[in-house]
């Protein structure tokens, strides 16, 4: 059953600037922190120790036994938030990396149906992925024994596990961080008070004060972001939050999506026709900038006021992109979007066929908040398979032709605009489906 609250993330800001002596003790901190960070990626983010990071209580013991973080005198309310948050990057990159190598086996060409079975059982069983990466003997449980014989059998064993590491070898990275921008802080390392933030430091039994534009109030754990030149910081709080249920929101929909114009509904309506003005105008800006940086790069520019200026262009579009997916949902009171599927990347690069448009921003920002915005008001959105979606036709399923965003069907006639039709299709898709 689905959660009746949402975890959020809002900002708290400083209402007047730090002083510098204040801003320093912050910047010691996040260096600290980084220090930390590159240290468990280092003695922990290889083959050795994948035995031991999940949960990481083991590695939390050796760090305490290191003497790190008595060398740094980094209180352990940010040491041990650095680790954990160290060893989460760890088991992230190793899901990349196991799921770069599972694209590696679909794609193979020389692998028979019995090995891509071989290699995608022991991947999922860690014991035997861990014993393989580390050339020792695999030993499972009386309950799995049986399997994985009847698995590896009529399969060159040795020649698959030599494949498996050599593909962990290509595809695991070594993990370092020169980002010095901030730092997590556990509910014991701060207060609320006097219409601002009391913030634990490295100094024993001190702590700065950072005056707020509001007085609300978290015990949570918090991202304190730092912005030294400006001498700003900016905490991220997460809350929960309650889902809004709308009675009235009860109808099904299919959406395209694009870098023309946002969104498309299956009934041809419009939201975001301006999105490619603004991402234009984000574009243009960051081109023309980067030329003139080169071209005056022996004069050591600036980039303050570029940096500036990107900023606000990125907000302006992050707004417009919220605005219209609100708009949408209170017009069209959806119970159920389906969406296709974004394409994966070719070997070639990004798949440009299908709604690659969207990929281009920030790797799916308007995804992104349509997914949490739908969170938020209790309405379904599903996924539907994208293959060619947007060159069958939606009324009698023949492969049409595209130009200039208008699809035409010569089977039935049928002629409407290319998002229109590929809207269609992923309603089509999606109630087959349910």
């Amino acid at each position: 059953m689905p959660s009746n609250t949402i975890c959020k993330t809002v900002r708290q800001y400083n209402s007047v600037p730090l002083s510098e002596a204040d801003m320093r003790k912050l910047q010691e901190i996040a260096g600290d922190y980084r220090t930390v960070k590159n240290y468990v990626y280092q003695r922990y983010g290889g083959i050795k120790s994948l035995s031991i990071i999940y949960p990481g209580y083991t590695v939390q013991n050796e760090m305490t036994a290191s003497g790190l973080r008595a060398s740094l005198g980094l209180p352990s309310v940010y040491f041990y938030l650095a680790v954990f948050d160290a060893l989460g990057d760890i088991k992230n990159q190793w899901t990349q990396t196991k799921g770069r190598i599972e694209k590696c086996i679909r794609e193979n060409e020389n692998l028979t149906p019995e090995d891509r079975h071989y290699l995608r059982f022991v991947m999922k069983q860690s014991d035997c992925f861990e014993a393989i990466l580390q050339e020792k003997e695999i030993q499972l449980s009386e309950a799995w024994e049986k399997t994985f014989r009847e698995v590896r059998t009529g399969v060159e064993e040795n020649r698959l596990n030599q494949y498996l590491r050599r593909q962990v070898r290509r595809h695991l990275k070594k993990m370092h961080t020169d980002t010095v921008d901030g730092f997590s802080v556990s509910g014991k390392a701060y207060r609320y008070d006097n219409h601002g933030i009391y913030l634990a430091i490295k100094e024993k039994r001190k702590r700065i004060f950072i005056p707020l534009t509001d007085n609300n109030r978290y015990t949570k754990q918090l991202y304190i972001r730092i912005f030294p030149e400006e001498r700003n910081v900016v905490i991220h709080a997460p809350v929960e939050r309650k889902v809004r249920q709308h009675e009235d929101y009860r109808g099904e929909i299919g959406l395209a999506m694009g870098i023309r114009t946002m969104f498309v509904t299956d009934k041809g309506s419009i939201y975001g026709e301006k999105y490619s003005d603004h991402q234009y105008a984000l574009s243009e800006y960051v081109r023309e900038g980067n030329i003139r940086y080169r071209r005056n790069k022996d004069k050591n520019p600036g980039r303050k006021k570029y940096t500036a200026g990107r900023e606000r262009r990125e907000e302006a579009l992050h707004t417009y992109i919220n605005a219209e997916i609100n708009r949408m949902l209170r017009t069209e009171k959806p119970g159920v979007i389906y969406l296709p599927k974004l394409p994966q990347s070719s070997k070639a690069g990004v798949n440009k066929k299908i709604n690659s448009s969207v990929s281009m921003w920030q790797k799916g920002y308007v995804r992104n908040r349509l997914t949490q915005k739908c969170r938020e008001q209790a309405i379904e959105l599903i996924e539907v398979f994208g293959k060619d979606i947007s060159n069958e036709c939606s009324q009698c399923g023949a492969t049409g032709q595209k130009e200039n965003d208008v699809f035409t069907c010569k089977a039935c006639g049928a002629k409407l605009s290319e998002r229109e039709n590929a809207a269609k299709n992923a309603l089509k898709r999606g109630q087959m489906r349910s």
